[in-house]
């Protein structure tokens, strides 16, 4: 048990960083076309920009979960053990937290902003389908960071709705006609 605990304490490091990355802020924000976004406005998802599915609007999935810390409790066990029938188990383990963590940065002409803030393998996963055009999110907070070479901020809007909870990439998201 000891060693469980020290583990998950190494690891939860790592899953920290696999969310979007940025600080939570519940203070308004200003787009860069100057529309201004506060918490509980409501936010109504317009077409996809990509074929068959929005390129800058999300699920939000928070990867310091109890399941995924369980998982990879269960996986030190097994290695612990020496349970050899769970080797795939544990490879598969080894590599859902090295892409979790963000080592598979987004290589899109999009902005080089993003790269910092969100994986691909994060937004391939989690895109919401053409399906949810026309739906709409309130906005619950931000996260917002800013990049310490440019000074620049990149905005998600973490909002709730029917269909959970997204996280839209406000500036690109208005670019491209997503809201």
């Amino acid at each position: 048990m000891k060693t469980n605990v020290i583990i998950l304490l190494l690891l939860a490091p790592m899953l920290v960083l696999a969310q979007i990355k940025g600080k939570n802020s519940k203070d308004p924000y200003t787009s860069e076309n100057g529309t201004i976004f506060k918490k509980g406005d409501k936010i109504t998802l317009a077409s996809a920009s990509k074929d068959n599915s929005f390129a800058y609007v999300y699920k939000f999935k928070n990867s310091f979960s109890v399941g995924n810390i369980m998982k990879t409790v269960k996986n030190v066990n097994d290695v612990a053990n020496l349970n050899v029938k769970s080797t795939q188990g544990i490879k598969n383990a080894i590599n859902t937290t090295k892409s979790v963590a963000g080592n598979d940065l987004l290589k899109t002409s999009v902005s080089n902003l993003q790269n910092k803030v969100v994986s691909e393998k994060y937004i391939e996963e989690n895109a919401l389908a053409t399906d949810f055009s026309g739906k709409t999110y309130t906005i619950k907070s931000f996260k917002v960071f800013t990049d310490d070479e440019t000074g620049k901020q990149i905005v998600h809007a973490i909002a709730k709705g029917k269909g959970g909870k997204i996280a839209i990439l406000i500036d690109a998201a208005q670019k491209n006609g997503e809201i």
